[in-house]
């Protein structure tokens, strides 16, 4: 198989996590939409979750003397959200190679979830079923180069084997913590 089909491959495979938002009144803009800085606090967000949701929380990136930083973002915005609706995050490691990873975002209107009045519930963040199907077409899809660095130095890091693993589902996650690879 060639490198490109390989890394098609992996990201094919990797686990897919949610997170959901409501979009609050304040994140709009002068068109009623959501603006769009505030798609990268909900990228962001949804990132740093599904860390934790495979056993990295960020407590566990300082205990390693180490942390993920973004390096730049890639965002085509393909329909308008509105106050009131939930977003489903839906994202996922596309590739991990030296000391870069690279993540891949979908977001969604959450089934009939729109609310003016936030009287409908969120659901759970959480790791998703292979068998997930988004509920209509993406608003968002996105892509953002992390870097892995040193928190003393600030100098890159080649990813980890453990933590490659954790993200690209080689390894599966134990009571919050990472499963010990042997």
């Amino acid at each position: 198989m060639a490198p490109a089909d390989e890394r098609a491959a992996a990201e094919a495979s990797a686990p897919r996590f949610a997170a959901y938002f409501r979009v609050r009144h304040y994140e709009a803009d002068a068109a009623g939409h959501v603006n769009n800085a505030a798609y990268l606090h909900y990228l962001e967000q949804a990132a740093i979750e599904h860390s934790a949701a495979v056993g990295y929380p960020l407590g566990r990136y300082r205990e390693m003397g180490t942390l993920f930083i973004v390096r730049r973002h890639e965002v085509d915005y393909l329909r308008p959200a509105s106050p009131g609706d939930v977003l489903e995050v839906v994202t996922w490691a596309a590739e991990i190679r030296g000391p870069r990873a690279m993540r891949a975002y979908e977001v969604y209107r959450h089934g009939q979830a729109t609310s003016d009045v936030g009287t409908v519930s969120v659901p759970a963040d959480g790791l998703l079923p292979t068998t997930h199907v988004p509920a209509g077409e993406p608003l968002v899809r996105a892509r953002t180069q992390w870097v892995f660095v040193d928190l003393g130095s600030g100098r890159p890091l080649r990813v980890p084997a453990e933590l490659i693993g954790a993200f690209m589902g080689t390894t599966r996650p134990m009571g919050g913590a990472q499963a010990p690879l042997r």
